[in-house]
C-alpha cells in the first residue's frame, strides 16, 4: 500500500515537473522593479524588504492589493502573498485561509500565472495548495471529498483553458494534503 502511495505521489510529481517547464506564463519581474514604482503601497515595500514584522494589518493590505486592477503591480503584491504563506505561515490571520480559497477560486488566471512563471519558487505552489487544503478542512462538515470537488469545480468554472493544467497541479496538491489520493 505504502509503494502504491509512493507510486501516486511520483507520478504526480513527474506530471507537475513537465507542466512547469511547458508552461508560459508572464515573468515577474525582479523586486528592484516593483520597489521603486511610486504605486506599489509603503507596506508592501516595508514588509518585503523586512522592516516590519508581519501582523494582520499587513496581511490583509496586501492581500487586499492583489484584487488591483492595475496588471503590472498584481504579480508583486500576489508574489508577497506566496511569500507569507511559506514563510509565516503561523502569524497569519485566521481567516487567511478562506481568503486565499477565495482568490484561487475566483483569480485563478492571475495566480497560476504567478506560480507558474520562471523565478518563482515551486514552494510557492505547495504553500498555496496547503491553505486551500487548511481551508476546506476547517469548513467542511464530514466527508472532504465532496467539498474538495467543489472548491476545485469553482476554480475551473472560472480559469481560462491556457492554466487549467497549472490549476489542476495545485488542486493535486491539495489533493494530497487531504489525503484524498485513493478516492474518486
Amino acid at each position: 500500500m505504502a509503494e502504491s502511495a509512493m507510486r501516486i505521489k511520483l507520478l504526480h510529481l513527474i506530471v507537475f515537473l513537465i507542466m512547469c517547464t511547458a508552461s508560459a506564463a508572464q515573468e515577474l519581474r525582479q523586486t528592484v522593479y516593483y520597489m521603486q514604482l511610486p504605486n506599489v503601497s509603503q507596506t508592501a515595500k516595508d514588509f518585503h524588504s523586512g522592516k516590519v514584522q508581519l501582523n494582520d494589518s499587513i496581511a490583509y493590505a496586501i492581500f487586499d492589493s492583489m484584487y488591483t486592477e492595475n496588471d503590472d503591480t498584481r504579480p508583486f503584491y500576489m508574489y508577497l502573498v506566496s511569500k507569507m504563506l511559506l514563510n509565516h505561515s503561523s502569524r497569519l490571520p485566521s481567516n487567511m485561509s478562506f481568503i486565499c480559497t477565495h482568490y484561487i477560486q475566483n483569480n485563478s488566471d492571475a495566480l497560476m500565472s504567478l506560480l507558474f512563471c520562471k523565478g518563482v519558487k515551486p514552494d510557492y505552489r505547495y504553500a498555496w495548495a496547503g491553505i486551500v487544503a487548511k481551508d476546506i478542512r476547517k469548513g467542511c462538515d464530514g466527508d472532504l471529498l465532496p467539498c474538495f470537488k467543489t472548491s476545485r469545480t469553482l476554480a475551473l468554472e472560472r480559469c481560462s483553458d491556457e492554466n487549467k493544467q497549472r490549476l489542476e497541479a495545485i488542486y493535486v496538491f491539495i489533493r494530497a494534503d487531504l489525503q484524498l489520493n485513493n478516492r474518486h
